[in-house]
C-alpha cells in the first residue's frame, strides 16, 4: 500500500513540476509593452505595415508630445538616414488620454530617434 501511495505522490509531483515548467516557459518568452513618448518635432503616421507604400490606418497622425504604446519593434522600410526600425502599436495618446486603434506601425526614427528600439528598451522586444 505504501508503494502505491508513494507512486501517486511522485506522479502528482511530476505533473505539478511539468505544469510549472510549461507556465515558466510561456511567460519567460512573452514580450512586454512600454510607453514611447514622442520626443521629436515630427507628427508620426500610423501605417498598415512597416512600409509607407501600404498606406496609413484610418486614424490621424500623432502630434509631437503624444505617446505610443509599443508592443515590439521590427525592421521595415528604410527612410533617409533615420534607419529602418518601426514600432508595432495598438494604443496612442494624442495628448488627451489613450485611444485604442487597430494594430499599426510607427517609424521609430520619426517618433523618438529610435531611443526605445533595437533592444534599447528591455520591455519592447523584436516582433
Amino acid at each position: 500500500m505504501s508503494f502505491s501511495f508513494g507512486r501517486r505522490v511522485a506522479m502528482l509531483a511530476t505533473a505539478a513540476a511539468m505544469s510549472v515548467g510549461a507556465l515558466t516557459a510561456m511567460t519567460g518568452t512573452a514580450s512586454a509593452d512600454d510607453v514611447v513618448p514622442l520626443t521629436t518635432s515630427n507628427w508620426v503616421g500610423l501605417y498598415n505595415s512597416p512600409d509607407t507604400t501600404h498606406g496609413k490606418i484610418s486614424y490621424g497622425d500623432v502630434p509631437p508630445g503624444g505617446r505610443l504604446w509599443a508592443h515590439c519593434w521590427t525592421r521595415g522600410q528604410q527612410i533617409g538616414n533615420w534607419g529602418n526600425t518601426w514600432y508595432q502599436v495598438s494604443y496612442v495618446d494624442y495628448g488627451q488620454g489613450w485611444v485604442s486603434i487597430p494594430t499599426a506601425y510607427v517609424f521609430a526614427g520619426y517618433a523618438d530617434n529610435n531611443a526605445h528600439s533595437v533592444n534599447r528598451d528591455p520591455y519592447i522586444t523584436p516582433c
